[in-house]
């Protein structure tokens, strides 16, 4: 009689066991993947480009940060990187300094797109388009990057 209760108790013991082991193993989390990290980097470059494509139509002012006041090329990509919390240079010529390279052929939606030697920045919002603040007497517009292609100075990218 002692040997079935010594069978049954060892192989409870071992259910037991294995089923606590199992269920740590749900229990503990992962780590962090690279997928939740660029999907974190996609919903910033989201809302940047969202952004962005509100201030289509506002005019262009010199020195300009904000829709009220207008934007310059420079002040548009502040202000839409301001709005996700991200504090960058303001002149085009220090944004061309920060963030990562970027190759023409590699470009995606919140990357800088640098033309005019460096001196004009633009806001990729799509594998075909980018935001621009063009000049005096213009307004924040649509620009298809294969035009942007022959005059391009650079990229950077500033969310990773």
């Amino acid at each position: 009689m002692r040997r079935p209760l010594l069978v049954l108790t060892m192989a409870a013991t071992i259910v037991a066991s294995h089923a606590s082991s199992a269920s740590s193993a749900v229990i503990w989390p992962s780590p962090p993947s690279t997928a939740s990290h660029a999907s974190r980097a996609q919903r910033l470059a989201r809302h940047v480009v969202a952004y962005a494509r509100r201030q289509v139509g506002v005019p262009y002012s010199w020195g300009g940060t904000s829709p009220n006041a207008g934007f310059d090329c420079s002040g548009l990509v502040y202000a839409a990187y301001h709005s996700i919390g991200r504090a960058i240079p303001r002149s085009s010529w220090d944004q061309l300094r920060v963030g990562l390279p970027v190759r023409f052929a590699r470009l995606r939606p919140g990357d800088l797109l640098f033309t005019e030697g460096g001196g004009h920045v633009q806001l990729v919002v799509s594998k075909k388009a980018a935001i621009s603040a063009p000049q005096t007497g213009e307004r924040v517009r649509y620009v298809p990057l294969a035009r942007l292609r022959r005059e391009f100075a650079g990229a950077r990218r500033l969310l990773k």
